[in-house]
């Protein structure tokens, strides 16, 4: 899947460059193929010399712009993949990113009530060392545990 990923980044990045070049082969691949095929039609209807010669040049200027019609829509459809396969990307990266800033939400959310119980843990731990050094008949001079937070609970 990764390879298949690397060469569709490589055609993509290919494609934003060298599409002209690719639209200019395909019409000139176009139009040597049709002017091998009048070229034939020419010499088996049989060679008249320079009014075979005219008759095939006439035939690929009258194709060349049928020719420039279809690689149009080859380059088109081509074109048109691209644009769907950026939509479907831009919407997987958006759906990405709000899954994770949902995550990092929630895990602030955890953060928080952890840190709650937490403190309250330590509170009810100082709470229970205090009254049994009070039963004891001891003094107790450990501070409180919300003494030694930086910021108080929210």
């Amino acid at each position: 899947m990764n390879q298949f990923r690397t060469l569709w980044q490589t055609v993509r990045e290919f494609w934003k460059t060298g599409k002209t070049g690719v639209a200019l082969f395909l019409i000139s691949l176009f139009a040597l193929i049709y002017g091998y095929i009048a070229l034939d039609y020419e010499v088996v209807q049989g060679w008249k010399g320079h009014v075979s010669v005219q008759n095939v040049i006439k035939d690929i200027s009258a194709f060349i712009p049928i020719g420039g019609v279809l690689v149009g829509m080859i380059i088109g459809g081509i074109d048109l993949i691209m644009l769907l396969s950026d939509f479907v990307q831009a919407r997987r990266e958006k759906r990405i990113e709000a899954a994770k800033e949902a995550a990092k939400k929630e895990g602030r959310e955890e953060g928080r009530e952890e840190g709650k119980a937490e403190v309250y843990r330590e509170i009810a731990e100082w709470e229970r060392r205090r009254k049994e050094a009070e039963e004891r008949g001891e003094k107790f001079t450990e501070p409180p545990p919300s003494q030694h937070q930086d910021k108080p609970i929210e």
